[in-house]
C-alpha cells in the first residue's frame, strides 16, 4: 500500500479511537470545515462559516485543496527522514544566531513558554527546520537527503490558498492596510520526539501561546510508533482555547485532505480586535510517539508601522499605550526575546 493511502486509512480510523478510552475527559472542540470548492467559488454560506470560525473559534478548516494530500504525503516522508539523521549531522544545520541569524535551519529545545503558575518551562521535545518560502539563498538545505522539494512543494500551496483566505476575511488589503508583497513567508517544519526521552517536568510537547504574526497555516499532525503510522492518541495533539469560553478543547483534526488556519497577534492588533489571535498548546502523547507536522506564518513587512486601539496595546512589546505607533519590526524583535531561551538557560 502507498505512504498516502496508509496514512490516509489509519488517520480516518483516529474518529473510532476519539470515542474509546477517557474521551469524555477531554472537551472536544466542533472543527468548521469547508470545501475548497466552495471558498473558490465565493459561496457565501461558505464564507460566512470562514470568517465565524475564526472569530469564535479561532481555527477553521478547508477540504480539497488540489494536489495537497499528495504534496503533504511527500513532505511527511521527507521530514521523518531528515528528523533520523544522527543529531551531529543536524546540527550541522543550526542558524548562526552569533551571525544574526536567528531561526533559518534546524533548531532544538529554543523556546520557552510561561505556566499558569508564572515560571518557565523550555519545550525540550520540539524539534524545527525553518526556511523561507519561497526559497531563497538564506535557505539552509541539507545534502544528505532531498528536504527541499517536498518542503517548498506544500509550503508554495499552502502560502497561496493561504493568502486568499486572509484576503477574504480583511487581513491583506485596503482593509487592514497590510499588503504582503515580497515578504517572504516562515515555514517551520515541527518534529516532537517521544515523551520517554524529555523531562518529566513539562507534561506538554508545545506550551501555551500565540503566534505573533498575522496569520498561520497548518497541516495535520501525523503520529508514528516504531516507524509505524498510527491514529493521534486521544489525550495528544491541538488543543485550542475558544475565545467565547476559554476552556482548551482538542481539535480532532484526523482529515489529511484539511488545511487548518489560525490568526495570529499582529493580525489581532491591524483589525482592533475584530478578529482575535488563537491561543493554542500541544498535549503529549505518551511513550514512544512522535509527532510531524507543519506550520507556515505570515508576519507583515517588518516596516510597516500600525496605530492600533486594541487590547493587545497593553502588552509591553507594543508599547502599552493605545494608538500610538508601533511597527512590526519591533513588535517581532520584542516577542522573539520574550519566548526564545536564552544561551545561558
Amino acid at each position: 500500500m502507498s505512504t498516502t493511502k496508509t496514512i490516509f486509512s489509519s488517520l480516518i480510523l483516529s474518529i473510532l479511537f476519539m470515542c474509546k478510552g477517557n474521551a469524555e475527559e477531554i472537551e472536544i472542540l466542533s472543527l468548521d470545515v469547508i470545501s475548497y470548492e466552495d471558498f473558490a467559488a465565493d459561496d457565501a454560506r461558505a464564507l460566512i462559516v470562514l470568517e465565524k470560525a475564526l472569530h469564535e473559534k479561532g481555527i477553521v478548516g478547508i477540504r480539497g485543496v488540489p494536489g495537497y494530500v499528495e504534496k503533504v504525503s511527500k513532505f511527511i516522508e521527507a521530514s521523518r527522514a531528515f528528523s533520523a539523521l544522527p543529531e551531529e549531522i543536524k546540527e550541522t544545520y543550526a542558524p548562526n544566531r552569533e551571525g544574526g541569524d536567528l531561526f533559518l535551519g534546524y533548531e532544538k529545545g529554543k523556546e520557552r513558554f510561561m505556566r499558569p503558575d508564572g515560571t518557565w518551562v523550555i519545550d525540550d521535545l520540539k524539534t524545527s527546520f525553518y526556511v523561507s518560502v519561497p526559497d531563497n539563498s538564506q535557505n539552509i538545505w541539507p545534502v544528505e537527503l532531498n528536504l527541499k522539494d517536498p518542503f517548498q512543494a506544500l509550503a508554495l500551496l499552502m502560502s497561496d490558498t493561504t493568502e486568499a483566505v486572509m484576503e477574504k476575511i480583511g487581513l491583506l488589503g485596503e482593509e487592514s492596510g497590510v499588503f504582503l508583497n515580497d515578504e517572504p513567508r516562515m515555514a517551520r517544519m515541527l518534529y516532537y520526539r517521544k515523551s520517554i526521552e524529555g523531562s518529566s517536568e513539562n507534561p506538554l510537547w508545545c506550551g501555551a501561546h500565540f503566534d505573533h504574526g498575522i496569520f498561520t497555516a497548518l497541516i495535520p499532525a501525523f503520529y508514528f510508533v516504531d516507524g509505524e503510522v498510527i491514529p493521534e492518541p486521544e489525550e495528544a495533539g491541538l488543543f485550542v482555547k475558544e475565545t467565547s469560553d476559554g476552556v482548551f478543547k482538542k481539535v480532532v483534526a484526523n482529515d489529511p485532505e484539511v488545511m487548518l488556519f489560525q490568526v495570529g497577534e499582529f493580525g489581532q492588533l491591524v483589525t482592533n480586535d475584530a478578529i482575535r489571535a488563537t491561543e493554542h498548546r500541544v498535549e503529549k502523547a505518551m511513550g514512544c510517539v512522535e509527532r510531524y507536522t507543519l506550520a507556515l506564518f505570515f508576519n507583515a513587512p517588518m516596516d510597516i508601522v500600525i496605530h492600533s486601539n486594541s487590547e493587545l496595546t497593553k502588552d509591553a512589546r507594543y508599547g502599552g499605550i493605545a494608538g500610538d505607533p508601533c511597527s512590526f519590526d519591533q513588535w517581532n524583535k520584542a516577542s522573539f526575546d520574550r519566548y526564545l531561551v536564552k544561551e545561558e538557560e
